[in-house]
């Protein structure tokens, strides 16, 4: 099959520098969205490397999901040389088109689409914490849309030494169209208003820019990248192939392969369908099915079960973080003082705030201003920006309330006299 390819980036309106990277290789035909996380952590150098590394490592005889764990090496070992790339991460969601099949592999929020038949199916799920809510059944989607963590990631490159790299397979056909994008696409349009570009456009160019168009008149409040991919061939000869093999008319859109982790390795040697390189793929994955495993449950069970533990884990500390990072004022309702708090006003989920600091203060000698931020407990995003400005309270009502004392200097009494004699 044949691929027309069409790509577009964009800063978006809100944004001074473009953090995201794409892969176009129509000749090895892999394609790849990276999305930089960091900001001044050089969010940008993380999606680059990440895009190199790819590259490199294909052009070398590696798997795709090889070459995105050995992008997040690069990028966790970068990060952990610089101290200024500290905390440094991208997304990826990539692309390999093999013969009749596309592999996609996929870490964090850019996601994967595939348009076909005029409908628009996600491929990938978003690995971010409004996302694992909705899947926890805690967040409906439109709230997920609307959330103010929404662009919180819950798996990256570059984070952690490991990573896990969810592959799914897709079974094309001539007409299909892929669509691989950041975010600043899928959080400033819904679906059905991207599917309405992708029917309007029929050349993948157009598509693209139409797209990264759109995002930008939606806000554009985050940088835009889009790859449009369009599959072109003989569409009679893959269906006559999906009927003798008893296939369905319509294969499912795609079919999730799992999260990428070793696995025990079939009696005959064999190692498993994802690992082989492009073009053996195929061969390999219907040999694993035939050939008899050896019966280890208890490997099996952990192997399987540790991804989900990772991502609850991950999802835990993230909520936690939200929870205790920020600082905010109160009062002491029987003194009225000024109090500091450490966490959200009223808790989240399980984490209550904790008192940092009750201080002198009292409500009654602030200005009017300084009172009005305590009581609508003004909020801070670290412990010394807060201190600060608790210090400055205590300081200004020292100055104004600060009691006074006064000295009389009484006059000397005066020497008696003694009248002549």
């Amino acid at each position: 099959m044949k691929l027309k390819v069409g790509v577009a980036t964009d800063v978006g309106r809100t944004r001074t520098a473009n953090e995201d990277s794409f892969l176009r290789d129509d000749k090895g035909q892999t394609f790849a969205v990276a999305d930089g996380m960091g900001g001044h952590r050089a969010g940008d150098v993380a999606s680059a490397t990440a895009v190199d590394v790819v590259t490199r490592e294909l052009a070398g005889g590696a798997t795709l999901v090889e070459a995105i764990v050995a992008a997040n090496d690069e990028v966790f070992a970068k990060a952990q040389a610089n101290p200024e790339m500290r905390g440094m991460g991208t997304t990826v969601t990539s692309v390999l088109f093999d013969g009749e099949r596309a592999l996609l592999a996929h870490v964090g929020d850019s996601r994967g689409y595939l348009w076909r038949d005029r409908a628009l199916t996600q491929v990938t799920e978003d690995h971010s914490l409004v996302e694992e809510l909705v899947r926890q059944g805690r967040l409906t989607p439109e709230e997920a849309a609307v959330h103010p963590q929404r662009n919180i990631v819950t798996r990256a490159l570059g984070v952690d030494a490991d990573v896990l790299v969810d592959t799914y397979e897709i079974d094309l056909y001539p007409g299909d169209r892929l669509l691989l994008c950041s975010d600043g696409l899928s959080s400033m349009m819904r679906d059905d208003e991207i599917a309405a570009v992708l029917r309007g456009d029929a050349d993948p160019q157009a598509a693209a820019d139409a797209l990264v168009d759109a995002a930008n008149r939606a806000g554009g409040e985050d940088n835009i990248t889009v790859l449009v991919i369009d599959v072109v061939g003989d569409r009679g000869k893959a269906r006559q192939k999906a009927v003798a093999a008893g296939a369905d008319a319509e294969p499912p859109a795609a079919e999730k392969t799992g999260e990428w982790d070793p696995v025990d390795a079939p009696e005959t040697g064999d190692t498993p369908a994802l690992a082989q390189p492009p073009g053996t793929g195929a061969g390999a994955k219907a040999k694993a099915k035939a050939a008899p495993r050896a019966r280890r449950p208890l490997r099996r069970a952990l192997l399987w079960g540790l991804p989900f533990v990772v991502v609850i884990g991950v999802a835990l500390f993230t909520l936690r973080w939200y929870a205790r990072s920020t600082y905010h004022l109160g009062t002491d309702a029987k003194r009225d003082v000024v109090v500091l708090y450490r966490g959200v006003p009223d808790g989240f989920l399980v984490w209550d705030p904790t008192v940092e600091e009750r201080t002198e203060v009292r409500v009654a000698d602030l200005t009017e201003a300084d009172a009005n931020d305590v009581r609508s407990e003004k909020r801070f995003s670290s412990e010394s920006s807060a201190r600060r400005y608790v210090n400055r309270l205590a300081e200004s009502t020292s100055t104004t309330t600060s009691p006074t004392t006064t000295t009389t200097i009484q006059p000397a009494a005066s020497a008696p006299t003694t009248a002549p004699a």
